[in-house]
């Protein structure tokens, strides 16, 4: 086809229809610059012109093409055909190797772009869970600050629209085609590609914040639990065997573990015949904690000493201000304590005896005022309060069987209730039965304060459960949205893809084509949706990449199968059968 006869039949079909350039260029959505360059010969508009430039200026597509009007009413399709594919030839491969160039560095710059947006939010998470390093704030997790992802989601999309308005702008052909005749179309396809993904992204933060709800939940409801008497009526002044107090000691789901064992105790040495001078309560204890409320400020404490004492087997004490006033004492004082212990001749009952156990030298550590600090209801205050190992470790030394005389602690992993009660089945302790005949002061059973945890624990699963069994077909249903808007939307390129098979691309490639621009707007919306979905809910980025992947994979699955099937398209119907 002869250039200079193409850009006459232009500019006498123009001027016939009274047109100025400018007029035209604005009715086929393109520059007058263009259409001066087409009337001069010196080049050739793109093949997506060629059908609204042959209605603007009057005639049809063949004669456009033939650079004539053709007076018969009818050609032969055959001839037609050759023409079509003669005139797209010449036209396509000034521009083909262009157009694809801009294709693959679209194609390129978004992958970048998408790739480094997973990083930014792999980055971030992986930074806001090392302390707060990173995350705005000093020991906060990053999506309760996410000011550093701010930035980084906000230089990304400025990058990513600078580099594509920079592309459009720079290809003539896009300018021509893309922004005037599809813009409405592409637009479409990335806001709907930005509401599945905010909608998925809320999907997936409903099930992250009910788990997070879970993992938290021995901290919002702790799983308390108590040894008793086999009837729960006692829960102190029980014998708990040493047995079970070394389970509980090295079980691996006890924390915070308070145990105390009660004796008696005069001053200096007492014998046997004199135990009625006996006239002081001894706690051995484990902790603080275990001291009925007393906390560590409680304590006016000897120069270097502390709480950790409890912890150790020292012989140090902490006395009761009453008797630390009353005997004079100073701290550091070394102070002898006839112990003695608790027994029973028949653990069928509760009645208790007393013998000598052993004679201690103690250092005096602190004392306490206990009035109105002691707030166990189940025992009397005690006068001198030691290390509960250094209790234990003269039964040991004397053979004597070790009893606690209460134990009381937390549940370290509630959510392994069925597992931390097998152990404790396993140890020797049974649950508790108010009905039980047993009347000793034995203490066998272990009361478990997990109701409420259990229930809101059950409700927690149940809801993570049913939402996650929806996901399988919510995915179904992201393909087909991605099909059915690409069928309705590309409804009307029929004819531009009846074109390219025209000028010898087969199906495959022509998918390809078309496949590639779907591609870009499916990342720039997926993209864009994102980081939208952050920036709205405020909520960490983990969600946002998982949902926007799956949105790109499962919308570009239905749009593949869309694609595929428009383009099993008679070549001649799509040229010559209108609507």
């Amino acid at each position: 086809m002869d250039n200079m006869k193409f850009g006459r039949f232009i500019r006498e079909s123009r001027q016939a229809k009274g047109m100025t350039q400018k007029q035209l260029a604005e009715k086929i959505h393109v520059s007058d610059k263009a259409v001066s360059k087409w009337e001069n010969g010196v080049g050739f508009p793109d093949i997506k012109i060629l059908e609204p430039l042959a209605k603007s200026l009057g005639v049809n597509l063949l004669e456009l093409m033939q650079s004539e009007k053709n007076e018969e009413p009818e050609i032969d399709r055959q001839e037609a055909e050759q023409i079509v594919a003669q005139t797209i030839s010449q036209s396509g491969q000034e521009d083909e190797w262009r157009r694809r160039m801009w294709k693959v560095k679209v194609l390129l710059g978004a992958c970048v772009c998408g790739v480094l947006y997973l990083i930014c939010v792999g980055v971030g998470y992986l930074a806001g869970h090392k302390d707060g390093l990173l995350s705005g704030a000093a020991g906060g997790a990053w999506y309760e600050s996410p000011v550093l992802f701010y930035v980084w989601a906000g230089a990304l999309v400025i990058i990513c629209g600078a580099g594509a308005v920079y592309l459009l702008w720079k290809n003539e052909s896009i300018r021509e085609v893309k922004i005037g005749r599809h813009k409405v179309k592409s637009l479409l396809t990335i806001l709907m590609d930005m509401l599945v993904v905010f909608l998925l992204h809320t999907y997936l933060s409903n099930i992250a914040n009910n788990e997070k709800q879970l993992a938290m939940l021995p901290e919002a409801i702790p799983v308390n639990a108590y040894v008793s008497t086999a009837d729960g009526s006692r829960q102190s002044g029980i014998f708990i065997k040493d047995s079970l107090v070394q389970g509980l000691l090295d079980s691996a789901y006890v924390d915070r573990l308070k145990m105390d064992v009660r004796l008696k105790a005069g001053i200096d040495r007492v014998i046997p015949g004199e135990w009625h001078t006996l006239n002081l309560f001894l706690d051995g204890v484990n902790g603080i904690e275990a001291m009925g409320g007393i906390e560590e400020s409680d304590v006016v404490w000897n120069a270097g000493a502390d709480a950790s004492i409890l912890q150790g087997s020292e012989a140090k004490c902490i006395v009761s201000k009453e008797l630390f006033d009353r005997k004079g004492w100073k701290l550091g004082d070394q102070v002898t304590l006839c112990q003695w212990y608790y027994y029973r001749k028949d653990e069928r009952y509760a009645e208790l005896f007393a013998d000598p156990l052993q004679t201690v030298e103690y250092e005096i550590a602190g004392y306490v005022d206990m009035r109105g600090r002691w707030n166990d209801q189940f025992a009397v205050p005690p006068d001198v309060i030691v290390p509960f190992h250094a209790v234990r470790n003269t039964y040991a030394e004397e053979g004597i069987p070790f009893f606690a005389s209460s134990a009381a602690f937390q549940v370290s992993d509630a959510l392994s209730l069925n597992a931390f009660k097998q152990e404790m089945k396993d140890l020797g302790f049974r649950s508790v039965a108010p009905t039980e005949l047993d009347q000793s002061v034995n203490g066998v059973a272990l009361n478990v304060n997990d109701a409420a945890f259990i229930s809101t624990a059950e409700h927690l699963r149940q809801v993570i459960d049913t939402v996650r069994a929806f996901f399988p077909f919510l995915l179904i249903l992201i393909v087909g949205v991605g099909y059915l808007i690409t069928l309705l939307l590309l409804q009307s390129r029929k004819k531009e893809m009846a074109l390219l098979r025209s000028i010898g691309l087969n199906r495959y490639q022509c998918f390809r084509v078309f496949f590639v621009d779907q591609l870009i707007l499916v990342i720039t919306g997926v993209v864009a949706g994102s980081v939208l979905s952050v920036l709205i809910q405020g909520n960490y980025g983990g969600s946002s990449a998982l949902a926007g992947g799956l949105v790109g994979i499962c919308y570009m699955a239905g749009n593949s199968l869309a694609l595929w099937k428009l383009l099993d398209v008679s070549v001649m119907e799509a040229l010559f059968v209108e609507g």
